[in-house]
């Protein structure tokens, strides 16, 4: 009966923590999808103006300088130095753990990897750049991070912010 009991009170606990962290943060405005079910999503992210905020690229990223600051304007509101670490590997990253809604990419033979990861909301960014299409997308997804959880499950793009938000790089 105990055991029953635990497992009832963790089922319960993370399909509660799962409802907060789904759910955009208070800056966040959320609209519902078009009837046209043109978003695959119940909510659309749709962005404020962003407040100030600023970043500073790691060494790790040398020669992702470029892409990281794409995905970083994509946002508004970002100045360089201060504020988020973002650092770069080349391996999947292996630490990002539930909470922190990891971004997947595709590997070519058809396996799914966390190749991004927003730690506490913009306390330190991780991304595997080079396991990816479009790795100022992948930035762009991760920063927004800073704000917004997921949008979807599906392919991230850049058709809208909605669209920046979804779970997977393709």
């Amino acid at each position: 009966m105990f055991r029953l009991a635990t497992k009832l009170v963790t089922t319960l606990g993370a399909a509660v923590a799962l409802g907060v962290i789904g759910a955009p943060i208070a800056s966040a405005t959320v609209s519902e999808a078009p009837a046209d079910g043109a978003v695959d999503s119940a909510a659309e992210v749709m962005p404020a103006a962003a407040p100030a905020w600023s970043y500073t690229i790691q060494p790790s990223c040398g020669g992702w300088e470029s892409p990281i600051r794409t995905g970083a304007n994509y946002w508004g509101g970002a100045s360089e130095g201060g504020g988020t670490p973002v650092q770069c590997q080349n391996s999947a990253i292996t630490d990002c753990g539930f909470k922190n809604e990891p971004v997947h990419g595709l590997t070519k033979d058809g396996r799914l990897i966390v190749v991004g990861c927003n730690y506490g909301m913009g306390q330190l960014i991780k991304l595997f750049p080079g396991a990816v299409n479009d790795p100022a997308l992948l930035a762009a997804h991760e920063f927004g991070h800073n704000w917004y959880g997921h949008s979807y499950n599906g392919c991230a793009s850049w058709a809208s912010p909605t669209d920046v938000m979804a779970t997977t790089m393709c």
